[in-house]
């Protein structure tokens, strides 16, 4: 059974415990809302979009249009909630590697696992990593967070 965020504890929690996971998929849609909502609205200097603009996305490292990394650290830390309470990951650490575009189409889905338990500077801490896997197996995401209890 995978940890829940309502019964997660320190000393309930053992290394090797499954996460909850979840599974997104994007869209051309949800992908441009995402520039519509934030990016323009928070910074509209940017310009031409590398991830939403078509022509732009087509020529580019990408070869088309792609989610953005931040989305991607957004779904690892909806994983995460449903995993821990929300007080400890408003403390937490999150790195995140990208490995694979997201691309519009694609099915991802996260999981995560308990690497350790372990004390530092007085603080009770839960390292886990969380990965995201698209429909055709591949690892598109890699995170590893440090929860504190």
């Amino acid at each position: 059974m995978a940890i829940q965020a309502a019964t997660a504890s320190y000393v309930s929690i053992q290394v090797g415990d499954e996460l909850p996971s979840i599974q997104k998929t994007e869209t051309q849609e949800t992908i441009d809302d995402y520039t519509r909502l934030i990016v323009n609205r928070e910074a509209p200097a940017i310009g031409t979009n590398l991830h939403t603009d078509q022509r732009f996305a087509d020529a580019g490292i990408f070869a088309g249009t792609v989610n953005y990394g931040v989305v991607t650290c957004s779904f690892m830390m909806e994983l995460l909630q449903k995993a821990f309470p929300t007080p400890n990951l408003l403390r937490s650490t999150l790195d995140m590697r990208a490995l694979e575009p997201i691309r519009s189409g694609d099915t991802v889905t996260f999981t995560g696992k308990v690497l350790e338990k372990r004390e530092e500077g007085g603080q009770h801490l839960v390292d886990v990593e969380v990965t995201g896997t698209n429909q055709l197996g591949q690892s598109v995401a890699a995170g590893r967070a440090s929860v504190p209890f």
